[in-house]
């Protein structure tokens, strides 16, 4: 409904400042909901870009990708869920006290809305937070927030040993010192947060991943070879999905 029909076309600047603030409490907020529709957004990026559609081995578009997308899906919120929703607020009063002693200088994490991209008014993301330095008022960073339930009980660096599906990998393993994490890029997290970095025009993000017995935070950069592979099939699945469908609902509703 607020989306161009014209992947090419550009929004105005102004406008997409007011649409972040207006979205802020996101899931919370109506105004996120109406915004994200028909969007492509971080959280089902990966999903797409490694879908067959995209990649020419398929003629067609799953529909639950399409759901997502235009709003129609159902709206499920599991156990998992509820939990990362639940302990959020903590962890990022843990990681402001965290990174402002590790950088040596008082750092805040600010509530933000729906970013989207002036130059693909039908690409979007929504950070947990953005981080700022609180002399300067400098953005410094994204934030992305993961409290994985499976592994709630555990260590962050238990669930890298244990579990070949976990999003981080021990980078470097000397007895005696702190373990230290990275995120997988295969990983669906990756994408998402490359999509926060692109949206947003930042170049670095903290993942934090919080455990009862660990909180991690892993430094993750902006990979422009990866995001160009990337936003190119995010686009064809924009154009050949995305829209085609949007057309055919309109012309069911003018009908």
């Amino acid at each position: 409904d607020q989306v161009p029909l014209d992947p090419r076309a550009e929004l105005d600047r102004n406008l997409l400042q007011q649409v972040e603030v207006l979205t802020r409490g996101q899931s919370t907020n109506q105004d996120w909901f109406h915004w994200r529709k028909n969007r492509i957004t971080a959280s089902v990026a990966h999903r797409i870009a490694h879908s067959r559609f995209v990649n020419g081995k398929s003629k067609a578009p799953p529909l639950s990708y399409l759901a997502a997308i235009t709003g129609e899906g159902p709206k499920v919120r599991t156990r998992a869920m509820s939990w990362g929703i639940e302990k959020e607020a903590e962890v990022v009063c843990r990681y402001q006290t965290l990174k402002s002693a590790a950088l040596g200088r008082p750092v805040r994490v600010l509530e933000c809305g729906l970013f989207i991209d002036g130059q693909r008014p039908w690409l979007a993301a929504s950070p947990d937070g953005i981080v700022v330095d609180v002399r300067s008022g400098r953005r410094l960073l994204c934030l992305e927030v993961k409290c994985p339930y499976k592994h709630r009980h555990r260590s962050v660096e238990d669930a890298c040993r244990d579990d070949p599906a976990f999003c981080l990998q021990l980078d470097g393993d000397t007895p005696g010192q702190a373990p230290v994490y990275a995120l997988k890029k295969s990983h669906s997290y990756f994408t998402q947060i490359q999509v926060q970095l692109a949206v947003t025009g930042l170049d670095w993000a903290d993942l934090v991943v919080f455990t009862l017995k660990e909180t991690a935070i892993v430094p993750v950069t902006f990979d422009p070879d990866l995001w160009d592979e990337t936003v190119s099939k995010l686009e064809v699945f924009y154009r050949d999905a995305v829209l085609p469908h949007l057309r055919q609902k309109m012309q069911r509703n003018a009908a």
